[in-house]
């Protein structure tokens, strides 16, 4: 992983590794599975300059949440279950949002794969920030528009020599092709999940523990 994207430096510890998002999952969706499985088999030609998503990590980002609340503790695994309430509400009036996934790409340092359509996600990206602030967590500053996509992989190095560009090059040319036929996917974000996530720079991957999963739609709150 590039420096900018280190969570913490080599040195520092290991809590600051973890910190507290908003994802959604595509665990039930097995369409959106075999998608990345076929992105993955592509990606693992080139284990110089990328590292694959593992089978169980497909994720997209939704909010990250600040590691100190608005209170100045650190926001752990109760403290999310405390405003998972709160965001339940904000989302229990929007309907679950069916969208596309595709075509894969090289964008920087990872293999991508964006959703449509945008302003359905981006209102999602809008309430679960009010619900976030109402439930006193802190947040990055707002995004002008919410980029809703899922990485394939994360690049494991500069490519700044000329045999790990040809790779790159190599490797974006194959992902714009190589998943044809069904280059796109269809599915449904009809909940998202209160996560603590933690970044693994060594083997540049992210995991993450679930702890409160948020339905669109329900205004009952589900754990």
């Amino acid at each position: 992983m590039s420096e900018r994207r280190l969570w913490a430096p080599e040195d520092g510890p290991e809590e600051d590794r973890v910190r507290p998002h908003v994802l959604w999952l595509p665990h039930g969706q097995p369409q959106v599975l075999e998608y990345f499985a076929r992105m993955r088999e592509i990606l693992a030609r080139y284990p110089d300059v990328i590292a694959p998503v593992a089978a169980g990590g497909e994720h997209m980002t939704v909010q990250k949440i600040e590691t100190l609340d608005g209170d100045g503790r650190r926001v752990d695994k109760q403290r999310l279950h405390t405003a998972a309430p709160v965001l339940q509400r904000e989302l229990s009036s929007m309907a679950p949002i069916d969208v596309e996934i595709g075509p894969p790409r090289a964008s920087g340092s990872a293999a991508v794969a964006d959703m449509w359509p945008e302003a359905g996600l981006h209102e999602c990206y809008l309430r679960v920030r009010a619900g976030l602030l109402a439930a006193g967590l802190t947040l990055p500053s707002a995004e002008p528009f919410f980029w809703g996509h899922m990485s394939g992989g994360y690049g494991l190095t500069n490519t700044d020599t000329r045999v790990l560009a040809g790779q790159a090059d190599r490797l974006a040319s194959e992902l714009g092709r190589g998943l044809r036929p069904g280059s796109r996917v269809t599915a449904t974000v009809a909940s998202l999940w209160l996560v603590m996530e933690r970044q693994d720079p060594v083997r540049s991957r992210y995991s993450f523990d679930r702890v409160h999963e948020i339905r669109l739609g329900r205004k009952e709150s589900a754990s």
